[in-house]
């Protein structure tokens, strides 16, 4: 045989390997896209999402990617053509907006959480009195003295997120006006809003009961808001028209609504929101 001929059926050979090889990574990719669910995710849930992510992979072998902002921004991108599978908001607004826009699952929207929201000082704050002080006065009182006795306080942009509109109205409803040497310290979003406060950029802050049970705040650095003083903040997740052939992300809808997810949800410092229908995937 001709060294011609012989070179011929190497690169024939190399070129069927590397075809082979090929066909095999598409099939792969396609596999691991067949099992992703991409969630866009209202920055105050993150971290209840990966724990809710972590418990769901123990029952399916789907991989959930994260994607975090404001619930205004996310709603924003979506409306834009995002590729995202599944909108886990703040708020009722936007998912209900997306549903008369024809972008989402016919009857895939529900409420999956009722988010708290709490007025938040750190520790190392001075000026502020603890020692029965909530024997002394009225919570609403306590409220209302801790505003007045603040240089700054921090909010997340009422436009893009459902705590810092609901921070407005207990401001509104209090009466609490702004002092001239009082500074307003907007965050674009309810984890922005808590690294204000966090780093001392803000005196306090109005932030989620979910941001401080996970960093373990001790009981005197904040007050909860009575749900009395705001809107309901209740927060809808509904599967988008981009996933509407995603099994995985109707399967991971399903999970929400279990009694299983409402149990990390409620640990989390929500309150889980009673759906249309609920399931049961175990303990």
């Amino acid at each position: 045989m001709s060294k011609r001929k012989v070179a011929a059926r190497l690169w024939a050979a190399y070129f069927l390997t590397v075809l082979s090889l090929f066909g095999v990574q598409c099939l792969a990719q396609a596999e691991t896209a067949k099992n992703s669910i991409r969630v866009a995710v209202a920055t105050n849930f993150v971290t209840t999402l990966k724990t809710l992510s972590e418990d769901f992979a123990s029952l399916d072998n789907s991989k959930i990617l994260i994607s975090a902002g404001s619930t205004g921004k996310l709603y924003a991108q979506i409306r834009q053509g995002a590729p995202y599978d599944i909108f886990l908001a703040a708020d009722q607004q936007r998912p209900q907006l997306l549903e008369q826009h024809g972008l989402t699952v016919t009857n895939s929207r529900f409420t999956y959480a009722n988010g708290a929201l709490v007025l938040w000082r750190p520790n190392r704050v001075r000026g502020f009195t603890t020692k029965g002080e909530e024997s002394q006065t009225g919570q609403r009182a306590q409220i209302r003295q801790w505003l007045a006795g603040a240089s700054s306080i921090a909010l997340a942009n009422s436009r893009l997120a459902p705590y810092g509109f609901a921070a407005e109205e207990v401001l509104h409803n209090l009466k609490i006006t702004k002092s001239v040497s009082q500074r307003r310290v907007t965050g674009e979003n309810i984890g922005q809003t808590f690294s204000l406060v966090a780093t001392g950029n803000a005196t306090l802050g109005f932030v989620a009961a979910a941001q401080i049970l996970e960093l373990s705040q001790p009981v005197a650095t904040y007050l909860t808001i009575p749900r009395e003083l705001h809107s309901p903040i209740l927060q809808d997740a509904v599967q988008l028209k981009f996933g509407v052939n995603n099994q995985a992300a109707a399967r991971f809808m399903q999970y929400l609504k279990s009694t299983r997810a409402k149990k990390i949800i409620q640990k989390a410092g929500f309150l889980a929101a009673k759906t249309t229908q609920s399931t049961n995937l175990g303990p």
